[in-house]
Parts: structure tokens; sequence; C-alpha cells
């Protein structure tokens, strides 16, 4: 089983035995641009699986960067799903939060 994979069984059942929300998609598609930079505010307990492009692609030297905050975990990118993704869990009970993605899109040819 891929680290992905295992990383979504353990959030699935963490999310079961706390009564967590299921995990919300969010899609980013930095268009036209260098560098996008996306601001997640997320929930008490919350996890959100971030996907990200660049103008509807992930060309080569694409880079995606996941910014946890104390109390928040975030996953190391991976390719999934024709995307760069990671997955962030805000894992306190008493305050929302915000995760910061950041998408660097390589120059075109």
């Amino acid at each position: 089983m891929n680290g992905l994979a295992k990383t979504l069984l353990l959030a699935s059942a963490l999310c079961l035995l706390s009564g967590m929300a299921t995990a919300k998609e969010v899609y980013i598609n930095c268009q036209n641009s260098a560098k996008c930079v996306h601001y997640e505010d997320m929930g008490k307990s919350q996890t959100d699986d971030f996907y990200a492009e660049c103008n509807g692609d992930v060309p080569n030297g694409m880079k995606m960067v996941c910014h946890p905050v104390k109390g928040m975990t975030c996953t190391t990118p991976i390719y999934d799903r024709g995307s760069l993704a990671c997955i962030c869990t805000n894992w306190s009970a008493t305050k929302k939060q915000t995760a910061t993605i950041d998408v660097l899109c390589p120059a075109e040819n």
C-alpha cells in the first residue's frame, strides 16, 4: 500500500473514532501564473485533500508546498488522480486554523 493510501486509511479511521467529518476536496488550478497561494480556513478537527494543477496540467518541474500551522499536519505532496496532492488535518478540537498551499508552476518553453 502506498504512503497516501496508508495516510488516507489512518485519517479515515481516526475520523470515525473521533467523530470528525470526512475530508473535503479542494482543487487549486494555478492559471497563467508562476506562483499561486491558496489559503484554506479549516474547521475544528477537519481534514482537507488538496489537488493542484498548473493551467489544467501537472508539468515537469511543478511544485506544491503545503504549510501547516501548530496543531495541524500536512502530508508531503504526491502525484494522485492526475494532480499533485497533499492532505492537511487540523487536529484542534477547539479552534479553526488556516492552511497555506503554494503552487509553483514552471515557466512555459
